[in-house]
């Protein structure tokens, strides 16, 4: 099914349980087994694969540049609350903050057998790698290796998976 008006393909058995915050959306592509649930948001260029939840209360926020896209790859798993930010401002010195136009946007890659708990912010130039875990609250700054688990502000590996 391709949504021609908001730029949105969903692909085999998506469940969208009450339609998420879809603003300003372009070019995001939902494949199959797709879960998301009530007041979430998503913007712009996201690329969502196989076997996905995303659970209440989550944001996924992409800019509208190339530089800014979000890869969420198969068997990833958001808990409640969970935030991505792949851009923010770029500050200056004598420039007013709130009016600042220029942007920093990087991408940020969820690859597969992800599980991502409750309130953890994963922000900008980040890939969190397959089979890992990032526990509840953590702030994810720099890209996580696989088969660990990561918790902390900022998130450290505190232990692999055996």
């Amino acid at each position: 099914m391709r949504l021609i008006w908001i730029n949105i393909s969903i692909f085999s058995r998506a469940i969208i349980w009450c339609l998420p915050n879809i603003r300003y959306a372009n070019m995001i592509s939902i494949w199959e087994n797709f879960q998301i649930w009530k007041n979430c948001r998503m913007t712009w260029r996201i690329k969502i694969w196989n076997n996905v939840f995303i659970n209440e209360y989550t944001s996924i926020n992409a800019w509208i540049s190339e530089d800014s896209s979000i890869t969420i790859g198969d068997n990833v798993m958001f808990w409640p609350g969970v935030f991505l930010q792949s851009w923010d401002h770029s500050f200056h010195r004598g420039e007013v903050y709130m009016f600042a136009s220029w942007w920093i946007s990087l991408p940020i890659k969820l690859w597969n057998n992800v599980w991502i708990w409750a309130k953890t912010i994963i922000l900008k130039w980040v890939e969190i790698w397959d089979d890992t875990v990032i526990w509840a609250g953590s702030v994810v700054t720099k890209s996580i290796p696989s088969w660990v688990v990561a918790v902390g502000n900022p998130a450290k590996v505190l232990r692999e998976i055996v």
